[in-house]
């Protein structure tokens, strides 16, 4: 779905590490600690919401679509990463903040 979403929406390729930070912010927030999905996260969790989340799912799954090898850490290790990062604070660029999260 987030694919043909972003094969849809141009401006979803302008999307800064800030953005991608705060989308796994929000993914996180609807998954547990182990990565399982929340019994209550489908019904508690907006429209709105889940879309920011699947930014952050998107995101991480086109990045090793394009880069063409396979990351150390599974994605929702990778969001957790992401997420952990000050949006304010981070500096670099998404494809350098996608690849500390892909490297573990």
């Amino acid at each position: 779905m987030f694919t043909a979403f972003m094969a849809m929406n141009s401006s979803a390729a302008d999307i800064d590490g800030e953005t991608l930070i705060l989308s796994c912010q929000e993914y996180v927030a609807i998954y547990d600690r182990r990565g399982e999905k929340n019994l209550m996260a489908s019904v508690s969790t907006s429209p709105a919401e889940a879309m920011r989340a699947g930014i952050c799912r998107g995101i991480l799954e086109e990045h090793v679509k394009h880069k063409g090898y396979s990351c150390d850490s599974p994605w929702y290790q990778q969001a957790l990463y992401i997420a952990k990062q000050d949006p304010e604070q981070y500096l670099h660029s998404r494809e350098q903040l996608l690849d500390e999260a892909c490297d573990g």
